[in-house]
């Protein structure tokens, strides 16, 4: 025989609520964390580097995959996706080598020391590209 609850069995339907309400949990947490996730997954690669000696005129240059753009001593560098290992003093020494001496960068958020970008244009003045190194 079939239990059909009665309108007034409050119990039955304070558990199907409850089971309801748990069904739901789940969708909720994932809604929740595409939107916490997804701008950080869509925003990019984004690097600033300010110049020793400033450009005459804006100058576009293209280093490891990333766009540079500089005007005056500043320069920003974009791309729409980057997958690197490239540590930042490594990054550096590419743009340095690329642009000219560098009295400051910033990558990701991060930003070199005095120290760190000294070390950087020293590198960049030694080893101009990877497959120079890499014949050494």
């Amino acid at each position: 025989m079939l239990f059909l609850p009665s309108v007034t069995d409050r119990a039955f339907f304070k558990t199907l609520e409850l089971i309801m309400q748990f069904q739901a949990l789940p969708a909720a947490f994932a809604a929740a964390s595409l939107l916490v996730a997804g701008p950080a997954f869509a925003a990019g690669f984004s690097a600033s580097a300010k110049l020793a000696v400033p450009v005459s005129t804006p100058t576009a240059t293209v280093v490891d995959g990333v766009e540079w753009t500089c005007e005056g001593d500043t320069c920003k560098g974009t791309a729409e996706r980057r997958a690197s290992l490239d540590s930042i003093i490594k990054e550096c020494r590419k743009v340095s080598a690329a642009l000219g001496p560098l009295a400051g960068y910033n990558s990701r958020g991060r930003a070199l020391s005095e120290r760190n970008v000294v070390i950087c244009n020293r590198l960049a003045a030694e080893n101009r590209t990877d497959s120079e190194l890499a014949a050494k």
